[in-house]
């Protein structure tokens, strides 16, 4: 895909609670042994696993790991924007998630109202990260104002998906 178009993409996915931008380091994320396709639409039982993040990049770059979801509590009035997933810090470039700091434990996406977002995004650090303040609620959070408080930038990937919020009907599907 050429940058133009991901910028493209990438608007549309976080255009409504920071600025577009163009992803310069591939992420690859697994739930278990299913590798995730951007814009795919998981299963809930498939995203109570917590994925794991493989990070490309520069080699000795240490990365951010940013989960979060836009939509809470409801797509169309999302007053709890942006509800903090998961944090990891201090991913080694070619290492996984489960390699670096978790800050944040995973929080498993229950969409209560809808199809929701679920939308990781990729910082690269300028050093190590030991010294972060504790959430005061995973609530309101705003990864722009957590990337400039600890020096991150903008994003260099992204990745996401959609969950649908789990009915009987869909239960069995």
């Amino acid at each position: 895909m050429n940058p133009s178009a991901y910028y493209d993409v990438t608007g549309v996915v976080v255009g409504d609670f920071m600025d577009p931008f163009v992803p310069t380091v591939a992420m690859n994320v697994y739930f278990g042994n299913h590798r995730l396709i951007n814009s795919s639409e998981l299963r809930l039982s498939l995203a109570q696993i917590t994925p794991r993040v493989v990070i490309g990049g520069e080699h000795d770059g240490l990365y951010t790991l940013v989960m979060i979801n836009p939509d809470a509590p409801n797509p169309n009035e999302p007053s709890l924007r942006e509800f903090v997933v998961w944090i990891v810090t201090n991913i080694s470039s070619g290492a996984s998630s489960d390699l670096g700091t978790e800050f944040v434990p995973y929080d498993v996406p229950n969409p209560e109202v809808g199809v929701q977002r679920y939308v990781m995004l990729l910082y690269k650090q300028k050093s190590v990260l030991n010294r972060i303040e504790p959430l005061q609620s995973r609530a309101c959070f705003k990864s722009c104002d957590f990337a400039d408080q600890h020096n991150l930038g903008k994003p260099v990937g992204i990745s996401y998906f959609y969950v649908r919020r789990q009915t009987r009907k869909n239960a069995r599907a």
